[in-house]
Parts: structure tokens; C-alpha cells; sequence
């Protein structure tokens, strides 16, 4: 059966100090009884905790005495609040992803790769239509605005892009 089909309580935490992690919590609470499964909410994209976590305990009454004794419990300076959660009014997913260990994405460095990446010919003539059609539209405004400007823009550069090479089948023989 899934814990979801048995008997076992929950009890949830809600502020909870920043340094204090999966492991601590888990020592913590295993004063009052065997913990099944223990979810601390993460965001993904800094992966520091939320500061509210969900615990599951075998039994319910172990859960109620975990929630009313820690509920206004003062940890690392901050006031923790617990509740008995019934089972009838949990999710099933509440605990999806607990049994592995959180790893935070470099968002920085990923945005970086893709930011960086050698792009297509596709990819590269696209670009360049886009660059020219503006380059054309600044154009037509200065000429409306009756300034007489003459300035090589990036026409003149579209055709000596240095930043796509691309080697020829003939130069490989």
C-alpha cells in the first residue's frame, strides 16, 4: 500500500529557520516517534527552503503530540508552528520528490551555455535579417528627420562575421 492508503499522520512546520535542513530536522523530530517520510519545500531556483516542511509519522497520535508540543516552539530565534494535517486532507503528491536529495541548477551558468553557444547557419542568417531590417528602419527615421547621414551600420559587417566559422567538405581532403 502507499502511505497515502495507511494509516500514518501528518504534521506540518511552518517558519522555520533557514539553517536548519533535512537532516536536523529529521534528528529533531525523531524524539517523538518513527518518521516515514520528511519533505522540506525548496525554491528552485536559489534552493533554500521555503520555510515549511511536512512530516510523516507512523502513527497519528505521535504526530499530534509532535504538533501541539512544537507548535509556538521558539528554534533559532524564530517562532515554529505545527499542525496535525488528517489524512483525508493531504495530497498525495505532498511528499513527491522526498527521498532524494535536492540539487540546486546553476541558472547563471546554464543561461550562460545557451547564451554563448555556436548557433546554426539558420540560426545565424536569421539574425542577421533581423539585424538588417532594423538597421534599415534607423535609416529610413534619419532620412524622414532630413539629417543627410552616411554611416556604415551593419551592413557593411554582415558580410565579415567573424564569430561563425564553419569548416568546408572540401578543406577536410
Amino acid at each position: 500500500k502507499q502511505w497515502y492508503q495507511r494509516r500514518v499522520a501528518i504534521t506540518a512546520g511552518g517558519h522555520i529557520p533557514k539553517s536548519f535542513q533535512e537532516k536536523e530536522m529529521r534528528s529533531f523530530f525523531e524524539q517523538f516517534g518513527d518518521i516515514l517520510k520528511l519533505r522540506l519545500s525548496r525554491s528552485k531556483k536559489t534552493a533554500q527552503s521555503k520555510g515549511y516542511a511536512f512530516i510523516l509519522f507512523e502513527d497519528a497520535d505521535v504526530a499530534k503530540i509532535a504538533a501541539d508540543t512544537m507548535n509556538n516552539y521558539i528554534l533559532c530565534g524564530r517562532v515554529l508552528k505545527c499542525q496535525f494535517i488528517p489524512m483525508n486532507k493531504v495530497h498525495k503528491d505532498t511528499f513527491k520528490g522526498s527521498g532524494r536529495e535536492f540539487r540546486s541548477i546553476d541558472w547563471q551558468a546554464k543561461s550562460k551555455r545557451a547564451h554563448n553557444r555556436i548557433k546554426t547557419i539558420e540560426e545565424h542568417q536569421k539574425s542577421v535579417k533581423r539585424l538588417l531590417k532594423s538597421d534599415k528602419k534607423r535609416r529610413l527615421r534619419i532620412a524622414a528627420l532630413g539629417i543627410d547621414y552616411e554611416f556604415p551600420g551593419y551592413a557593411l559587417t554582415a558580410s565579415k562575421s567573424s564569430r561563425i566559422t564553419f569548416d568546408s567538405p572540401e578543406a577536410e581532403d
